[in-house]
């Protein structure tokens, strides 16, 4: 009953998200784009992203491991409802003390995979607050989803209709291997909120 029910808020969800979006400003794409403060295993991707939009509503930085050169994560900005959804990141899911009770939990929002619905709770507490969970992920090239990995979820709502979003693999469930340390996730995010906070203070 439970699955009809996630199925069904599933299909509900495509027919009602908006596609109304907005073109993001130079400084907010500044906020995932330029000096950030990254550890000596990662590096960044001079691909673009294929989040990345001529329209301007979503921007993503790519992280690959220095080493290997594999995917790390995704660091992004987006003014995009339909991306929002797409990223998995949801403000309501259906039978909400099932999958994480908001009364007895602190949960912001739900980080959504093909396999299970994950409750966010609170990541960093400043200079910003952001919510992350820990989630299933299929990084292989195989058809079909199959989660043999994790993956480190966060989200942060800057302002009406804007948000930041990263999603890091940080172990390979297959060959229990790290991939992506959570502190330094943590560290980034942190990074990003001292220029939030700068930016706003500069207004």
């Amino acid at each position: 009953m439970q699955i009809i029910q996630c199925v069904i808020f599933i299909f509900l969800i495509f027919l009602m998200r908006s596609g109304n979006t907005q073109a993001l400003p130079p400084s907010d794409m500044e906020l995932v784009k330029k000096d950030l403060k990254i550890p000596k295993t990662w590096t960044i991707s001079k691909k673009p992203s294929p989040w990345n939009t001529s329209s301007g509503d979503t921007y993503c930085t790519v992280f690959l491991s220095t080493d290997r050169k594999k995917w790390l994560g995704n660091f992004c900005i987006s003014s995009s409802e339909e991306a929002r959804f797409d990223m998995g990141v949801w403000d309501e899911v259906p039978d909400e003390e099932h999958w994480g009770d908001r009364s007895k939990e602190e949960i912001g929002y739900w980080s959504v995979t093909p396999m299970f619905i994950y409750p966010m709770t609170p990541f960093i507490l400043r200079p910003i607050k952001n919510y992350a969970a820990k989630v299933d992920c299929s990084l292989g090239n195989e058809r079909g989803y199959r989660p043999t990995s994790t993956c480190h979820t966060a989200y942060y709502q800057l302002r009406d209709g804007v948000f930041l979003h990263s999603v890091f693999h940080i172990s390979d469930d297959v060959k229990r291997k790290q991939k992506a340390r959570i502190s330094d996730i943590r560290n980034l995010w942190i990074h990003v909120g001292e220029k939030i906070g700068g930016k706003s203070n500069s207004k």
